[in-house]
């Protein structure tokens, strides 16, 4: 597949490929632009179950993510880089910078990072979506999974993270993957150290009335 340019991209287009045997991906050159990593790369864009109907609510959610991406990007794998140090030594011997830079595998020959949105997901008008990044995997490196992390947000916050790597996982309704969503009272204090370190944050998403 070809990617295209952010200028070019239709989110309608992702209706049609609903039956697509590929699935709802469309591939845009991107640049990740962020204070430990910076690199052009192909972004994968999913979009599940669009259809006319939620059509305008899911551009407004993918716009922002689009519009926010480095910031958003960098708040969800800080925030797993925090929650990991807790419960990881190996991943707390190395540095914030070093787990931007040796984790995140532009190598792959599937995919560098994936955005990932299910429309049944954001009916209440929560901005929710995944990063899914692969990471490195070589035994004779540090390693936090054998293939991909799974980075879930909503807004401008990271709710979830898990390695299970099931490609399915974004298909479930919300009642079904609620669980993925649901590390928002055990990141509290992750947050709390984030903004005392300094963090920024990217705007919160609002949605139009």
């Amino acid at each position: 597949m070809e990617p295209i340019s952010l200028q070019d991209l239709d989110i309608r287009a992702f209706i049609p490929l609903q039956e697509d045997k590929g699935g709802p991906l469309v591939k845009i050159r991107f640049s990740l632009d962020t204070p430990y990593l910076k690199r052009n790369f192909n972004l994968d864009l999913i979009i599940w179950n669009l259809n006319e109907d939620n059509l305008e609510r899911t551009e407004r959610v993918v716009r922002y993510v689009l519009k926010n991406f480095n910031k958003l990007f960098e708040t969800g794998w800080t925030a797993l880089y925090y929650h990991l140090c807790k419960v990881d030594d190996q991943v707390a011997d190395h540095t914030l910078q070093e787990f931007f830079v040796e984790q995140v595998d532009f190598d792959s020959p599937y995919y560098e990072i994936q955005m990932e949105f299910n429309c049944e997901h954001m009916e209440d008008g929560q901005a929710r979506y995944c990063f899914v990044v692969s990471t490195t995997c070589d035994c004779y490196k540090w390693m936090i999974a054998e293939d991909n992390m799974r980075v879930y947000m909503n807004g401008n916050i990271a709710c979830g993270f898990n390695d299970n790597n099931d490609d399915g996982q974004m298909q479930e309704s919300l009642e079904v993957c609620g669980m993925f969503y649901g590390m928002g009272k055990m990141l509290a204090k992750v947050y709390e150290q984030m903004e005392r370190d300094g963090f920024q944050f990217a705007e919160p998403f609002k949605e139009s009335r």
